[in-house]
């Protein structure tokens, strides 16, 4: 076979490998796929809804959780999409809502500006437009994101552990039963974000993890609450 002939075959084959993967992840799990892009610098940033579409959001009876899903498994239909400015208005659906959001590039927030496709009437018209509130991600999806990103024991871990009188076994319960506190939680500190998570026990005094997000998932630090910094582990 002649070289020409050779390439021509590899590209086309090449090509149907891309066009078939594109069908089978839908451009998730492609980073470089402009939709993938879109709604990965979306979940990225801070999230935010003024009060009148958080009232609209309630009126619906929509959750955070459906707004998050919809950004977590929904396509970029950018036919629908203003994507011209430093602030792009991203029209993304699921099989169940349709949401538009701004993302401003400049700084790093998005906001949801539009719900579709409801004709409910809500009685919102004493509620602002401008006032921001922050939409924080659900609990159980952060939870679940550190887990599948794989779990790394360090060997300060059981030195910590030890320290406030739990075992391995406790402290991976966190990310079934534990409470992430977002006002001191880091979700956009690169290149590894850091969560504050905060664990109930029933007999005893509250354990709160610092945790890290790189290429696994890291325990870096464990307290009581009256007990920071105590435990000489580093």
């Amino acid at each position: 076979m002649k070289i020409g002939r050779r390439v021509r075959v590899y590209l086309v084959g090449v090509g149907m490998g891309l066009i078939a993967t594109y069908f089978m992840f839908n451009g998730r799990g492609c980073e470089w796929m402009p939709g993938k892009r879109v709604l990965s610098s979306i979940e990225d940033s801070q999230l935010v809804i003024s009060e009148f579409r958080a009232c609209q959001m309630d009126c619906y009876g929509l959750s955070s959780q459906d707004v998050f899903n919809v950004v977590e498994r929904g396509s970029v239909l950018f036919s629908e999409s203003e994507t011209s400015g430093s602030v792009k208005n991203y029209v993304v659906a699921d099989d169940k809502y349709k949401i538009t959001f701004a993302l401003n590039t400049v700084d790093s927030i998005s906001q949801v500006i539009r719900f579709h496709d409801f004709n409910e009437t809500c009685a919102c018209g004493n509620q602002s437009d401008s006032v921001q509130l922050p939409l924080f991600m659900p609990n159980n999806m952060i939870l679940s994101k550190l887990f599948e990103n794989g779990f790394e024991l360090t060997q300060s871990n059981s030195c910590q552990f030890e320290c406030v009188g739990i075992d391995s076994l406790t402290a991976l319960s966190i990310f079934k039963d534990g409470k992430v506190i977002h006002e001191q939680s880091y979700p956009r500190q690169h290149p590894n974000p850091i969560y504050r998570i905060e664990l109930s026990q029933s007999d005893r005094e509250n354990l709160y993890f610092l945790v890290e997000k790189g290429l696994r998932t890291r325990i870096l630090e464990v307290t009581r609450k009256d007990s920071v910094g105590i435990c000489p582990c580093n």
